[in-house]
């Protein structure tokens, strides 16, 4: 017997358990399956998220509230104070998401790689899951891909639908580990170094007082040595005594959001829509809210009886309204810091010595959690322009 549903979710991350929980609140029939074998199994540990993103149902999650920075160059180094966010726990954090999906009506299967979308004409139509020994056809009335950009059975939007993959030369690779035995600090240090992380960085965020993660991001480079050779040689005091426990490896689309996130039957949203903000990295804020904006989407669209391209593109209206400006950037940022990368770092930290005000606007810039009024602070600032780049500055805030 085939199963049939209203809305099939591929992925459950956080903008897939987004969208189920808003499309099965709005009455839709959902199932969202899930490749690894529980919610939140092997995601990245530790995830720094503005504040407000974290609502009461899913504060347990949280592991150390972000009061230090602590920003690295090749040959400078400054700390900074501040209200900058909070560092949680992302395993816990997508559990309790799930538990609120499933509070709402949603259905939830484990263990269920989506190998192949079912097809009817040039419309999706539902999924075809198959693991060991067992394959199941599941019909559905629409598709939303959430399964991320991460290996060869994600973006499936991209890679089933639109027939290409994302750009090896844009595409940043990363590795993290859990390190046990650590000192307590709970400061959060972000590395910029083109050796260990080329056109990306090196973080250690707190994660509860004996443990911390540790992990760098970059193109052209085998995560798990670049890690190691960070840990190894630059000597971070926190970690001189501490040990991993777990390892989290990922890979990131730096080439900005998907130029089409819908079409006939199916929905892609966060790192599947490559809905993420370069400078950083960092996506959760998109998932969720994408996430919500495709749940509403895709119930509207199956009460209308049109799941056309057509119709959908109401989502990629309000994802863009939303969106679209802050993540483009991110990317003007990112490239302008691309070239010459230790130099301008060098300069960028020279820039921002002794200036609070401005310390403050970088980390929101680079983490784009405050992101419109920081920007204007920190662009305006003549030492900070030419580092950036008078051009790149001109159209930075010129985006609406």
């Amino acid at each position: 017997m085939v199963e049939r549903y209203d809305v099939v979710i591929a992925g459950g991350g956080p903008a897939g358990l987004a969208a189920a929980r808003t499309a099965a609140a709005e009455g839709g029939k959902v199932l969202l399956l899930e490749l690894q074998a529980q919610i939140g199994g092997q995601t990245q540990s530790a995830t720094w998220v503005p504040t407000n993103v974290i609502t009461p149902p899913l504060k347990e999650s949280i592991v150390a509230n972000t009061k230090e920075v602590r920003l690295h160059s090749p040959h400078k180094e400054l700390s900074a104070s501040g209200d900058f966010g909070t560092i949680i726990d992302r395993r816990l954090f997508d559990k309790l998401l799930a538990a609120e999906a499933i509070a709402s009506g949603a259905e939830l299967w484990v263990s269920c790689p989506v190998k192949e979308l079912l097809l009817s004409g040039d419309a999706v139509r539902g999924a075809y899951v198959e693991a060991g020994g067992w394959a199941e056809r599941i019909e559905s009335e629409l598709v939303i891909d959430a399964t991320g950009a991460r290996g060869e059975w994600s973006s499936l939007l991209l890679r089933k639908v639109l027939k290409r993959d994302w750009k090896r030369e844009l595409l940043a690779l990363s590795n993290e580990y859990l390190m046990a035995n650590v000192t307590n600090d709970q400061s959060v240090d972000l590395f910029f170094t083109s050796y260990f992380a080329p056109l990306g960085h090196a973080w250690v965020y707190p994660f509860g007082k004996r443990f911390a993660m540790a992990g760098v991001q970059g193109v052209r480079i085998h995560p798990d040595a670049a890690l190691d050779e960070f840990i190894g040689r630059r000597g971070v005091p926190r970690l001189e005594r501490a040990v991993p426990v777990a390892a989290f490896r990922g890979q990131l689309p730096l080439e900005g959001p998907l130029s089409q996130t819908c079409a006939n039957g199916i929905i892609a949203a966060g790192g599947a829509a490559g809905q993420i903000y370069v400078l950083s990295g960092q996506g959760l804020r998109y998932a969720l809210r994408c996430g919500e904006i495709a749940g509403k989407v895709a119930i509207d669209a199956i009460t209308e009886g049109n799941v056309s391209a057509g119709v959908l593109a109401d989502y990629e209206r309000q994802w863009r309204a939303e969106f679209d400006a802050e993540l483009r950037a991110g990317q003007l940022l990112h490239s302008s810091l691309s070239v010459s990368h230790d130099q301008r770092m060098d300069a960028l930290l020279s820039a921002l010595e002794g200036k609070p005000k401005l310390q403050r606007a970088f980390i929101d810039v680079f983490t784009g959690f405050r992101l419109e009024g920081s920007l204007k602070v920190l662009l305006k600032d003549e030492e900070i322009s030419r580092v950036f780049g008078r051009e790149t500055v001109e159209k930075t805030l010129a985006l609406k």
